[in-house]
Protein backbone atom coordinates (compact mmCIF):
# COMPACT_ATOMS: atom_id res chain seq x y z
CA UNK A 1 0.00 0.00 0.00
CA UNK A 2 1.33 3.40 -0.94
CA UNK A 3 1.98 5.91 1.85
CA UNK A 4 -0.60 8.65 1.41
CA UNK A 5 0.66 10.78 4.28
CA UNK A 6 1.72 14.22 3.10
CA UNK A 7 4.97 15.84 4.10
CA UNK A 8 5.03 18.65 6.61
CA UNK A 9 7.94 20.56 5.10
CA UNK A 10 5.79 23.65 4.67
CA UNK A 11 5.01 23.72 8.42
CA UNK A 12 8.69 23.95 9.43
CA UNK A 13 11.47 26.37 8.73
CA UNK A 14 15.03 27.14 9.62
CA UNK A 15 15.77 27.45 13.31
CA UNK A 16 18.57 27.86 15.79
CA UNK A 17 18.65 25.15 18.45
CA UNK A 18 19.27 26.82 21.79
CA UNK A 19 17.69 24.33 24.21
CA UNK A 20 17.86 20.63 24.88
CA UNK A 21 14.05 20.38 24.68
CA UNK A 22 14.00 21.89 21.17
CA UNK A 23 16.81 19.57 20.08
CA UNK A 24 14.88 16.51 21.28
CA UNK A 25 11.70 17.72 19.57
CA UNK A 26 13.49 18.24 16.24
CA UNK A 27 15.35 14.94 16.49
CA UNK A 28 12.02 13.17 17.10
CA UNK A 29 10.39 15.03 14.18
CA UNK A 30 13.05 13.96 11.68
CA UNK A 31 13.26 10.44 13.11
CA UNK A 32 9.49 9.97 12.83
CA UNK A 33 9.45 11.22 9.23
CA UNK A 34 12.23 8.77 8.34
CA UNK A 35 10.33 5.96 10.07
CA UNK A 36 7.18 6.83 8.12
CA UNK A 37 9.11 6.80 4.84
CA UNK A 38 8.49 10.49 4.14
CA UNK A 39 12.13 11.57 4.60
CA UNK A 40 15.27 9.65 3.85
CA UNK A 41 18.60 10.24 5.51
CA UNK A 42 21.33 11.00 3.00
CA UNK A 43 25.09 11.40 3.52
CA UNK A 44 26.35 14.86 4.39
CA UNK A 45 28.49 15.80 1.42
CA UNK A 46 29.48 19.43 1.89
CA UNK A 47 30.62 21.50 4.85
CA UNK A 48 28.47 24.35 6.11
CA UNK A 49 31.60 26.26 7.15
CA UNK A 50 35.08 26.49 5.68
CA UNK A 51 37.69 28.56 7.46
CA UNK A 52 41.41 28.95 7.20
CA UNK A 53 44.12 29.18 9.80
CA UNK A 54 47.75 30.03 9.29
CA UNK A 55 48.56 26.35 8.68
CA UNK A 56 45.38 24.53 7.76
CA UNK A 57 41.83 24.74 6.53
CA UNK A 58 38.89 24.06 8.84
CA UNK A 59 35.71 22.37 7.64
CA UNK A 60 32.59 21.90 9.74
CA UNK A 61 29.93 19.46 8.59
CA UNK A 62 26.33 19.16 9.74
CA UNK A 63 25.34 16.07 11.69
CA UNK A 64 22.58 14.92 9.32
CA UNK A 65 20.93 15.66 6.01
CA UNK A 66 17.39 14.58 5.22
CA UNK A 67 15.61 14.61 1.87
CA UNK A 68 11.82 14.71 1.65
CA UNK A 69 10.55 12.03 -0.71
CA UNK A 70 7.30 13.97 -1.28
CA UNK A 71 8.43 17.51 -2.15
CA UNK A 72 12.22 17.15 -2.60
CA UNK A 73 13.14 19.58 0.18
CA UNK A 74 16.63 19.10 1.67
CA UNK A 75 17.11 19.59 5.41
CA UNK A 76 20.45 20.20 7.12
CA UNK A 77 20.48 19.34 10.83
CA UNK A 78 23.48 20.18 13.00
CA UNK A 79 23.21 18.84 16.54
CA UNK A 80 24.05 21.32 19.28
CA UNK A 81 27.13 20.87 21.46
CA UNK A 82 26.01 23.12 24.30
CA UNK A 83 26.81 25.84 24.99
CA UNK A 84 27.29 26.01 21.21
CA UNK A 85 23.93 26.09 19.43
CA UNK A 86 22.82 23.74 16.69
CA UNK A 87 20.64 24.57 13.72
CA UNK A 88 18.24 23.32 11.09
CA UNK A 89 18.37 24.79 7.60
CA UNK A 90 15.88 24.20 4.82
CA UNK A 91 16.60 24.09 1.08
CA UNK A 92 13.21 24.00 -0.60
CA UNK A 93 14.60 23.32 -4.06
CA UNK A 94 16.56 20.32 -2.76
CA UNK A 95 19.93 21.86 -3.64
CA UNK A 96 22.55 22.62 -1.00
CA UNK A 97 23.95 26.14 -0.76
CA UNK A 98 26.77 26.76 1.73
CA UNK A 99 26.55 29.78 3.98
CA UNK A 100 28.10 32.92 2.61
Amino acid sequence: MRNSKKCNCDTRGETSINSHALFLELKAFFGENVRLGIYKEIPVKKPFYIGYSKYDSIKWYATKWYKCKKCGCLWEFDYPDFPAKGFVRKFEDGKYYPRQ
